[in-house]
């Protein structure tokens, strides 16, 4: 920020000699150790001198007001108040070196903040050393303030040749090539232009023309006319202030010119929009604050200024605010108000954590590591831009902002956040909150909506699907996501060597199958093809109603073709990652933690209220229960880490975590299956009397909550084609009955049954008791023993216990698991009979547009697994225990895929 009235110093160091010599003739003057000297015996107020500039407006004065009223308010600095002695140096050098004598003869000061412009702040700042004063600007930025290494000089805002060179930076990520420069006639902004050049040329960003102009100047229609004549420019930066850079810029689109306009932080101010008007629209300006910058103490200040003042405060409140901070924390550490001491323990400073940034010092007083922010003039008031970048570099895994950040746990470390890899509950999640799918379902419904996709057709016949997608999707760069970027995604999907888990989905693409298992070696003949950047055609084996709902699956969602082409398999990494969700990754510890911020670049961004979702490793559901009633997790259970079932009960009746307690049918079946070609289990009237043995509704009461519903069926209640109690599927338990089958397949009360072994997931908290209790059932009402261990043995094991919940709302996605013949890895059942018939009847399922038809079909085809040839015994449908914090509004439960934290919020 440099000064509104401009003066022509060719050296400000013979200003500085003449500052010298009236200093020397000033009498009255205190040494600085003699300042030092009562400063060490002081007992009473701590006196600083505040010094702001009305020629150019701005909440300088609050910021400092509200920070020595907060301190005050909390005992002040070492059990002693604060005192402020305000003045307004009004940005002329006259009048701030008379104010800095005046300061200097008042021994009580031990530190002064202010004089925002350079011109002013350099020879006060040799007024102030002279004095032993410690001296800070909020807003000097001509590197002559610091440049010879005074003891008690200061700034906390970044150099001019720092700011010239962010400035190069970001002409350099947006694409500038060529720059026309207007700077004010000042050594500081001269100093500006110079850094920004040279930066620039690095870069290869040519500095076409370098104009100059007085701050009284009101006239620049020759000057714009004859570089738009003369020269090729795709920007122009202005270094300057206001007044005279707004009428700059409205002069210079008066005149036609229409290239981005950069400014510095001379244009960072309400007035920009008063003498430009209209034409400040797009004008992008260089700032230290971002008041929405996502930390505690930013959060805060913010806050607090608007509930004090009534508005939000500017870049100057929060550099005045600050200063002040850092002066309080400065003498709180050092344990004295000497100045010398105060000045040294700045030196020193790391790390600094300012409602600004976090910042440290050097030795000469400058900052450095503090974030620059740039913003663009819209409709009256600024938004910032390249917020991912700035707000990212300001991660801490260790410190939560609670009120911006919403806290989930999961029982298990995330395995990948690649849609073509990710299978697994959490990264499904995961991939949820950052990609968008082709399709999504209606969280009331589980209808298929379009996400990625605007809308469908599909041909006459059922085996052509075209998909129109949106055109305002893009990856977080900005780059378009094209029919392209599905087809690619497509393709490395199918790919052996990738091991997607999604292949029997992707199998239903004609030509799918015999590329991925080698029989063909040209991607062309697969069922996939790009029509144009916006439409994308599958043509499918067959036909199938339910291609909407698979469409949306992992091994559909589109990847970043042009990333994937750069970095290969590491596109993923999170220095490379591009997503086009609502969120994107910023930090990932992969055994403990992973950081997701919104993405600004999302279609829906602003529809997305929560900025930051924290996902925290936590495997013992107890800790967990734990940490949600120490309000450090806003919810348990659902989809995440569960909510210990032990605890159901007391939930239940604890008057505050009943209120926030719910449940909620999953789309999860746990059932185990016979391995049919390994003896005694190849035998129907054998399988027929285990299945009638399973107490399930013992068994939900017993091992589980008691609130799992027992099922004879293999599809849960909600998803399409599921059978209704009524219709009667399925073996139900029948203990007389079941003793009879099991002595009639030649075993009488168990006798001559050779021991059998199931196996079980032991990574499933429920697998290791559900087995228990049906080697129970079987011992008690059948006589039979059974081992139950967690490794499969081919030719041994007998029975398989399997927990899965669906991928999409459709039956057929369960029977597609366990056909004996259909996928990747398929089931062999199809020597026990009725293999035709439950093919016709998933042949029907799959294709007739009838939903009533439909229903027959997967009735049949249950019918046949659990009754006829009693492959499968259902045991249970689970059910979602949820606890979820008052303050999370907008929740609902997503019994399939990832939850839609984009339409959630928090309570104000």
């Amino acid at each position: 920020m440099e000064n509104v009235r401009m003066k022509v110093i060719n050296l400000w160091v013979i200003l500085v000699a003449c500052v010298v010599g009236l200093l020397a003739c000033n009498s009255g003057q205190m040494a600085a150790e003699k300042r030092a000297e009562h400063a060490a015996e002081a007992q009473g107020e701590i006196v600083l001198g505040i010094v702001h500039s009305s020629n150019f407006p701005s909440l300088f004065l609050e910021g400092v007001n509200l920070a020595v009223e907060q301190l005050n308010q909390q005992g002040g600095i070492l059990g002693r108040p604060l005192k402020t002695l305000v003045y307004d140096d009004e940005g002329d050098d006259q009048k701030g070196q008379q104010i800095a004598k005046d300061l200097a003869d008042n021994r009580e000061v031990v530190a002064v903040v202010g004089h925002t412009f350079s011109e002013v702040a350099i020879p006060v700042s040799i007024i102030y050393e002279k004095a032993g004063i410690l001296f800070i600007s909020p807003g000097a930025s001509d590197p002559g303030l610091t440049r010879y290494g005074g003891n008690f000089t200061f700034r906390n805002i970044p150099s001019g040749e720092e700011i010239g060179r962010q400035i190069a930076d970001f002409a350099f990520r947006h694409g500038v090539s060529q720059v026309a420069i207007f700077r004010q006639r000042q050594d500081a902004y001269k100093r500006l232009a110079e850094s920004f050049s040279a930066h620039a040329s690095t870069q290869n960003i040519e500095t076409v023309t370098v104009r100059s102009f007085f701050g009284s100047e009101e006239n620049f229609r020759e000057q714009l006319s004859d570089i738009k004549r003369m020269y090729s420019f795709d920007a122009v930066l202005i270094i300057g202030l206001v007044p005279p850079a707004g009428t700059l810029i409205k002069q210079a689109r008066d005149i036609g010119i229409t290239v981005p306009i950069l400014g510095t932080d001379g244009l960072d101010t309400p007035r920009l929009w008063t003498e430009a008007g209209r034409a400040a629209e797009g004008t992008v300006v260089v700032t230290v604050f971002n008041p929405d910058k996502p930390t505690l103490v930013t959060r805060n200040f913010v806050r607090q200024f608007k509930n004090h003042y009534g508005i939000e405060p500017d870049t100057w409140a929060a550099q005045g605010y600050d200063a002040i901070q850092l002066l309080a924390h400065a003498i709180q550490e050092s344990g004295s108000t000497v100045p010398l001491v105060i000045a040294s323990t700045l030196r020193f400073l790391e790390n600094w954590h300012g409602v600004t940034g976090s910042y440290s010092f050097t030795r000469n007083g400058d900052i450095t590591g503090k974030s620059v922010f740039f913003k663009v003039a819209r409709n009256g008031s600024f938004e910032f831009l390249e917020r991912e970048t700035a707000a990212d570099a300001e991660i801490d895994p260790l410190h939560v902002i609670e009120d911006i950040t919403l806290r989930i746990p999961l029982n298990e470390p995330i395995d990948t956040i690649d849609p073509g890899r990710g299978y697994k509950t959490n990264s499904v999640e995961i991939i949820e909150q950052l990609f968008l799918g082709l399709t999504d379902f209606n969280p009331k419904t589980l209808q298929t909506v379009p996400e990625l996709a605007e809308s469908w057709t599909v041909s006459p016949d059922g085996t052509v699907y075209q998909f129109s997608l949106r055109p305002d999707v893009t990856w977080t760069d900005g780059t378009p996501v094209t029919a392209h970027d599905v087809v690619a995604a497509v393709h490395r999907n199918l790919h052996p060597d990738l091991r997607s888990p999604f292949i029997d989905d992707l199998y239903i693409l004609q030509n799918a199958q015999a590329f991925h298992q080698g029989d063909i070696d040209d991607l062309t003949q697969v069922g996939v093809r790009a029509i144009n950047n916006l439409t994308v055609e599958f043509t499918l084996e067959h036909a199938a109603v339910y291609f909407p709902a698979v469409a949306g699956l992992g091994g559909f969602h589109p990847i970043p073709r042009h990333v994937l082409e750069q970095y290969g398999e590491a596109w993923i990494d999170l220095e490379h990652i591009q997503t086009n969700g609502p969120y994107r990754p910023v930090f990932w510890d992969k055994g403990n933690l992973l950081i997701l911020r919104k993405n600004l670049a999302y279609s829906e961004a602003d529809n997305v209220a929560i900025p930051e979702v924290r996902y925290a490793i936590i495997a013992q559901s107890s800790i967990g229960f734990v940490m949600y009633q120490n309000n450090e997790l806003d919810i348990l259970g659902c989809s995440y880490s569960r909510v210990p079932k032990d605890e159901i009960v007391y939930i239940k009746a604890n008057p505050n975590l009943h209120q926030e307690y719910s449940m909620h049918q999953k789309l999860c079946t746990s059932l185990f299956f016979f391995l049919t070609r390994v003896s005694p289990v190849d035998n129907l009237l054998v399988r027929k009397a285990i299945a009638a043995a399973i107490d399930r509704q013992l068994l939900v009461d017993l091992i589980l909550t008691g609130d799992e519903q027992p099922a004879t069926t293999l599809t849960p209640p909600g998803m399409a084609g599921a059978v209704t109690s009524r219709e009667a599927v399925g073996i139900p338990f029948d203990p007389d009955q079941a003793k009879r089958w099991l002595a009639e397949a030649g075993y009488p009360d168990g006798k001559g049954l050779p021991k059998l072994h199931l196996f079980y997931d032991a990574s499933d908290p429920d697998h290791a008791q559900i087995a228990r209790a049906i080697q129970a059932s079987l011992r008690h009402y059948l006589n039979i023993e059974l081992q139950y261990e967690p490794t499969y043995q081919e030719g041994q094991t007998h029975l398989y216990l399997y927990s899965g919940c669906a991928d999409y709302p459709d039956a057929q996605n369960i029977f597609n698991v366990l056909h004996p013949t259909v996928g990747y890895r398929p089931i062999n059942w199809d020597q026990l009979g009725y293999f035709e018939e439950f093919s016709d009847a998933l042949r029907i399922a799959q294709q007739s547009p009838d939903q009533q038809e439909r229903n027959l079909a997967y009735q049949q085809a249950e019918k046949i697994l659990t009754e006829d040839i009693v492959f499968s015994v259902p045991l249970y449908f689970d059910i979602a225990h949820c606890l979820v914090k008052p303050r999370v509004k907008g929740w609902y439960y997503m019994p399939v895929g990832g939850q839609h934290i984009r339409d959630w919020y928090f309570e104000e």
